[in-house]
């Protein structure tokens, strides 16, 4: 076991302590004092080790966009293609986002105020980068998909905003087909192929033994996951 200092120790302390409260109470609700006391640390220990609270936030959604592929491809294991985990990954993700409370106020609430973190962006571009790849798509220059990513991750925080002001105005279903569709036109995929890839996901996405449980606290625990035989 690889042992920590003392002053990483400091910093995942205070990364799990906010997980739990931006979880549990939100993020706009959780003041600096909620952490220090939950921590036992001074506040001088948070801008120490981070450019405030929204920058510990920016860590805690870098990590939640990187969980939605982690943990489809846990259950999923080698048996699909990576555009058709794509798709699963977000029918999964919009479902979660539009069914926990928890996790819906704090999207909504860092959607409001940031840009994107740059962990989030590379996070992304991963993601297209391995469509790309299975799609044997050649055309797209690093230039290009650095344009393309924040674009996709603004949809999404817009997206976020638009079903949070009417929230029976849009099903999970509508939103995930619109992020999937947006996703993939964009790396020049036609509309019919599109619309296969997603009834296909959709289909898979549907059998697929979840237990959001796994995101509780943003801790994501291997117990509630089950791999397909």
């Amino acid at each position: 076991m690889v042992k920590l200092k003392a002053g990483e120790k400091k910093k995942l302390l205070i990364t799990d302590v906010c997980k739990k409260l931006f979880y549990r109470k939100g993020y706009a609700n959780t003041t600096y004092d909620d952490i220090c006391k939950k921590a036992d640390i001074p506040p001088g220990s948070i801008t120490y080790h981070f450019n405030g609270k929204r920058d510990i936030a920016a860590a805690i959604d870098a990590e939640y966009e990187a969980q939605n592929k982690i943990y489809i491809e846990k259950i999923c294991g080698d048996r699909y293609d990576k555009t058709t985990l794509m798709v699963i990954e977000n029918f999964h993700m919009w479902k979660r986002n539009c069914e926990n409370e928890n996790i819906r106020r704090f999207l909504l609430d860092i959607s409001t105020e940031r840009l994107p973190s740059f962990s989030a962006l590379k996070t992304v571009k991963y993601y297209y980068q391995c469509v790309i790849d299975d799609q044997g798509i050649t055309d797209i220059t690093e230039h290009d998909l650095n344009l393309i990513v924040p674009v996709q991750l603004g949809m999404s925080d817009a997206l976020i905003l638009a079903s949070s002001a009417d929230p029976d105005e849009y099903t999970w279903e509508e939103l995930a087909t619109f992020g999937i569709r947006f996703f993939l036109r964009q790396i020049g995929l036609e509309d019919d192929y599109i619309a296969e890839l997603t009834r296909r996901g959709k289909e898979i996405f549907d059998t697929l033994p979840i237990d959001n449980r796994y995101y509780a606290d943003f801790a994501y625990n291997d117990k509630y996951v089950t791999p397909l035989e």
